[in-house]
């Protein structure tokens, strides 16, 4: 008779499966209950997501593609898309803690959903509303202990009016038990016209189709599209870079979709930067903020991070962390499909357009050296067949996305 299998200590056990990659652990839930419920386990997320390197996210019109950087190398790697089934053109991704959250803003279809693409998982939460409706970002109530999501959103009203009720009839999402909110503005036709909302807030709860409006002041209000496409989102709540306008400081504006507000959370940490100069916020070790400003004149690159992790009890206090001045560093500034980038072993990675083709290429720069890597450009010539993309940095994970919401 054989001798029984020595085992490991759980504590021994469980720091080996902390350092393996999140695809090993997808095929390693099977292995045994204790193992699954540990991949469950939120302490055990968390200490896994401080360890893994980020990657890119990039959509193509049809295609999206995983992108891992090992310096000086590139892993391209096309995502399964089938579940998807949709032409991505003009689609906004952005993520919500582990999950990426895309939005196709079409006037004819209006769809958004949730996606782990190491799991391809894929939620979709379809809302059915006219063409002057479009969805700013995705959070949740963080004083729950289940995660209850919410959409931030804003409504482009035509010139008629028209009643809340009937308006609510027009409104749904795919919602089963648990509460929904999503949140959406009301804008206002013309001058000429007449019989018109104002522009007003309103939160509204799927699982109880009711609309509740927040008076809020106009510079609050995130309407512009930079902030759409460049917000965070941190702990269910979503983040951004404002301007004050009588001021003229620039500072971290937020929404608690706990309270249901809009609230300054810090000042940025330099405030002679012209409007001209780039400022790019990030997520920086889970639950910190980096944020990347660069001088349009000298093109030279400042990281900043926050000292202590992002809550309502401390104050926000920045260090810099580095000044990167290669002289090959790319224009950040008015990029037209944006810039995303994370901080990994004193390394800056970005992905943006190049300043002359506009085709999508990584920058990986350390100290006074920037190396460009064209993205696809070994690939069956993609580089030169990609006339639209958008990205984002994610960390790879494996979280189960949400059946019912």
């Amino acid at each position: 008779m054989p001798p029984p299998q020595a085992r490991l200590p759980w504590e021994l056990e469980e720091e080996i499966l902390t350092r393996l990659p999140p695809k090993v652990l997808v095929r390693f839930r099977t292995v045994c209950k204790q193992w699954n419920s540990l991949f469950n386990d939120r302490s055990f997320i968390y200490n896994h997501l401080s360890l893994p390197r980020p990657q890119f996210i990039l959509l193509t019109k049809y295609t999206i593609y995983s992108i891992d950087i090992t310096d000086p190398t590139m892993k391209l790697l096309e995502r399964h898309t089938s579940r998807l089934g949709l032409c991505l053109h003009n689609a906004n991704i952005t993520t919500c803690d582990e999950f990426l959250f895309f939005n196709y803003p079409r006037p004819w279809e209006k769809k958004t959903s949730l996606w782990n693409p190491w799991l391809r998982q894929v939620k979709w939460i379809n809302l059915v509303v006219d063409k002057h409706f479009d969805v700013f970002g995705l959070g949740y109530d963080n004083s729950r202990p289940e995660k209850v999501y919410k959409m931030l959103g804003y409504m482009r009203c035509p010139s008629k009016v028209q009643t809340i009720n009937s308006y609510l009839q027009r409104v749904s999402m795919e919602v089963v038990d648990n509460v929904y909110k999503m949140l959406e503005y009301f804008r206002s036709p013309p001058e000429d016209q007449i019989n018109v909302y104002p522009d007003r807030v309103v939160i509204y709860e799927c699982a109880f189709q009711t609309l509740r409006f927040i008076d809020t002041p106009d510079e609050d209000m995130p309407m512009s599209e930079t902030a759409k496409s460049s917000h965070v989102s941190l702990n269910g709540n979503l983040y951004w870079i404002a301007c004050n306008r009588q001021t003229r400081e620039y500072f971290i504006q937020s929404f608690d979709f706990s309270s249901e507000i809009f609230k300054p959370v810090c000042l940025l940490p330099f405030q002679e930067s012209p409007s001209c100069d780039e400022h790019v916020l990030a997520v920086f070790k889970g639950d910190r903020f980096s944020l990347l400003m660069q001088c349009y004149l000298t093109r030279k690159i400042e990281i900043w991070v926050t000292k202590r992790k992002i809550d309502d009890t401390e104050e926000v206090v920045w260090m810099k962390l580095m000044t990167l001045t290669a002289t090959n560093l790319p224009k950040l500034f008015n990029k037209l499909y944006g810039v995303s980038y994370f901080i990994y072993d004193k390394t800056l990675v970005m992905c943006c357009g190049d300043d002359e083709s506009g085709k999508p290429c990584i920058y990986i720069v350390k100290g006074d050296t920037c190396n460009k890597i064209h993205i696809g450009a070994d690939l069956n010539s993609l580089a030169s067949r990609i006339t639209w993309f958008s990205h984002c940095a994610y960390v790879p994970n494996w979280t189960s996305v949400p059946l019912e919401f």
